[in-house]
Parts: structure tokens; sequence; C-alpha cells
């Protein structure tokens, strides 16, 4: 345990629990610090975190033809619900984009700064300390921060085997999760959707979605899809004809018969607008008791007037939108094509995407599993469990090629040997990353990489 140098004051109980956690944020500073740009060539190029910097040269010029503040903006606003003018843009959007059943107005919506924060607050008002949410595993390691590091509610995640992803049988893995988990003392009072999933990059179609709804209604939990990633979708030589998105709240709830106020639905600006820095997330639900309490801290996640104010622009622009849209696409398939041609070239195993910034990767029978050709090189061994040496074969690519990649356990994924892989960075950054680990395991190099 860390202890103060000085021997002063001990940390909460809180804080000091933290502390483990802390120690791996601050390897991720040690990144952030000598990241891969154009003033920085021989830095870390890093395919581990989802970020989407394909269009940054379109919403940079955007943006700055764009921003514009009012008086209202250097105050606290005209709502603790946040800018009554980015949730009036949002119903808009939501309305022409997601097919709502029902139409959605300013009054449904709650915007925070960020999609973390958003889901911290939701989580803390539907489920008590110590009480859990079933999700499929693998699934985005931020829940863990957002919900068990802030409020100790335990993320219970059924591991879903891939042939039954996406489909009915999804939920009757879920029910003997949920059967098992309370049986062992876990009270179970909600279910987190990820639509489209992350990390495998699949939308679901519209009977599971209603299935899940039955499911919660069936066992009176709420219901929680995050839907970050709803435009971000995409066809492929993988994928010509993929599940398009469906929204949770396209779904007619009265004819299937659930309850609406146990549905709630979360959306960003951080992917499929390119814009994690820019911090906004978004709340749509119908539970007027749970919009309520929330109000009660919504201050400590208020979205800045600039960020609402450049998203609110883009979201009332229609043509600026659909072009947008439409671009990013294409700007994600064209990614997502190059980088499983260099994946297809080296004979290595992937699971194909259709949206989202990422595909899983099984690095197993290609490297993990080639322990005399790769043990003395990468530092692997038979001893080592998978897990391990998945883990071994990224520190040496961090390490020695200066290429991070995000390691299946990470995502909690329920066999060892996978990396998530994102796609959705430059061109340029995606071929020396690329090429540095040919470099780096002694491969042939590409000839589509530049």
């Amino acid at each position: 345990m860390l202890s103060n140098v000085d021997g002063g004051p001990k940390l909460s109980h809180y804080g000091e629990l933290r502390l483990h956690e802390g120690v791996k944020v601050a390897k991720h500073e040690e990144v952030l610090k000598n990241m891969f740009s154009d003033a920085n060539p021989d830095g870390i190029v890093n395919m581990g975190v989802a970020e989407n910097t394909l269009m940054c040269d379109f919403l940079s010029d955007y943006f700055e033809k764009h921003f514009k503040l009012r008086d209202l903006d250097f105050t606290y606003g005209d709502s603790l619900a946040s800018s009554r003018m980015l949730r009036d843009a949002l119903a808009r959007f939501f309305n022409e984009r997601f097919q709502p059943w029902k139409g959605v107005s300013v009054e449904h919506l709650m915007a925070g700064a960020g999609l973390l924060p958003v889901i911290a607050q939701l989580g803390r008002a539907l489920v008590d300390p110590g009480n859990g949410i079933l999700l499929t595993s693998p699934y985005y390691h931020g829940f863990d921060f957002a919900l068990t590091s802030q409020h100790n509610i335990k993320l219970v995640g059924v591991p879903i085997p891939l042939d039954d992803l996406c489909t009915l049988r999804e939920l009757d893995h879920f029910a003997t999760y949920l059967q098992e988990s309370e049986a062992r003392g876990t009270k179970i009072q909600a279910v987190l959707l990820c639509n489209p999933q992350n990390p495998y990059g699949r939308c679901y179609p519209l009977e599971v979605l209603a299935e899940y709804c039955r499911f919660c209604e069936k066992h009176d939990l709420h219901l929680i899809s995050d839907e970050i990633y709803a435009l971000s979708t995409f066809s492929s030589q993988d994928v010509p004809n993929p599940e398009p998105f469906r929204s949770i709240i396209s779904l007619d709830l009265d004819s299937i018969g659930v309850k609406e106020s146990r549905i709630h639905m979360i959306y960003g600006m951080s992917k499929d607008f390119d814009a994690n820095g820019f911090r906004a997330g978004v709340l749509f639900t119908r539970n007027e008791q749970l919009f309520q309490s929330l109000l009660a801290t919504s201050i400590f996640m208020l979205v800045s007037s600039p960020t609402a104010g450049l998203w609110s622009a883009l979201l009332n622009d229609q043509d600026a939108l659909v072009a947008y849209v439409e671009r990013n696409r294409e700007a994600l398939r064209g990614a997502y094509e190059h980088i499983t041609g260099w994946l297809r070239f080296h004979g290595i195993s992937y699971l194909p995407s259709a949206a989202g910034h990422f595909l899983m990767v099984d690095l197993r029978s290609k490297i993990l599993t080639q322990i005399e050709a790769y043990g003395s090189m990468v530092g692997i061994t038979e001893d080592q469990s998978m897990v391990e040496r998945e883990r071994t074969l990224q520190v040496y690519l961090a390490t020695q090629c200066k290429v991070v990649l995000g390691p299946g356990s990470a995502f909690h994924m329920f066999e060892g040997g996978w990396f998530r892989f994102t796609f959705s960075i430059s061109r340029l950054a995606m071929d020396i990353a690329l090429r540095r680990i040919e470099r780096g395991l002694g491969w042939e190099r590409c000839p589509e990489l530049n």
C-alpha cells in the first residue's frame, strides 16, 4: 500500500480502496505523455482506446465557423438538467434518427459532462450499493470505474458464446446468471445493454431488444440501453448487409406489456461525433421519479456552455449533419477494410465488426501458442495461462513497438488471447503502428501499408 512520505493524515476508506486503481490510471498517464503526432513521430500509437480521429478536419472546420456564445452561456444556464438549447436539439435528433414510438421532448432528457458521469449518476439512482447489474461480457471497462469504483455496484458479466451473440438465446444465459447471482446473495436490480455492442461491434435485432424488455419486466428490473455508437455503423466485405441499428426507444412498449418507467436510454457526443474531449452525454427516460431524483445532484455534471453550443449547432444543421454522418460511416468502412486486409495478409483471426471503432482480434494461434517462435522474443512461456501471455504480449508491444492494444481481459473477455484493435485513427498512424508490429515480431511487411 502506498503511504505519504511525510507520515501525514490518512485517506478515507473510499480513498484507500481507490489507490490501486489510481496506480493503473497513472500508467495510462505515461502513455498520454508520449503520444504519436506530427510533432512526435516516435511516440506511442494508441490503438487500445476507442477514439475516432477520422473526421477531425470536418469537425474542426465546422465548429470554428459556428462557435458563438450568448450572455446566458457565462452563467449556470437555463436548467440544471443542462442547456435547454442542447436538449431541444437532442430531442429533434432522437425523433428524426431513433424512430421513437412516442415523441421525445426536452422533459425526457438530462445531459451531463460525458456519458460515464451520466451512467454513474444513473446507476446510483437505480441500484443500491452491493447490489448488481447484469450485462454481457466482454464489456466496456469504463463501466467498472463509473459504477463499481464510484458506488460499489457489482457488475455481473454474462459470458455469451459467440454463436448466441445478439440472438434470443442471450436471454437464456441472463436468466441463469440472474438466478445464480441472487443465490450467492447479490440482488440484481438492473440490466445494462450495449447496442451496438462494445467490443464486438454488432447491432441487436428488434426482436432481441423486445425480449430484453420482457425479461426486465418479468423480473422487475430496470433496463439501461447504452446507444453511444448508434450512428457509427457501416457495411464491409466481411458484413455487406449488417443488422441495422434500432433504438430501444423505437419499441412500442405497450404492445409487449412493458412499463416505460423501467426503460432508460443513454447516448453521447464522444463516439458518433468523434469528440471524446468535449464531454457530453445524455439520458432519456420517461420515469419522472428518476428524473427528479437525478436533478438533486445534476449540477455536478452540467455540460459546459461551449460544448452545448457546438453540439447544438451541428445537430440543428440538417445538411451538415447528414453530410457528416455519411462521411463518417464511409471513413469507418475504409479504415475497417484496411486493417482487416492487414489481418488477413498475416493469417490472423478476428470477429467481423459492423459498428463502432474497433474489432476483436484473436492472437492465440498466430502468436500466443507459438512458444518456440515467440517465447524468447516476447517473453511468453508454457507455464503462463493464456491471460498471462496476453498481458505479456501487451507489454512487449507497448514498450518495444510503441503500440498500445486493448487486451481482452481488460474488457472481461471470457477467454484469454483476444485484443481489441481500434481502427478509427488516421491512415498514417495506423500504418506506422502495424509496421511497428511487423518489425517487432519479425513478420513480412504487408504491401498495402504506406
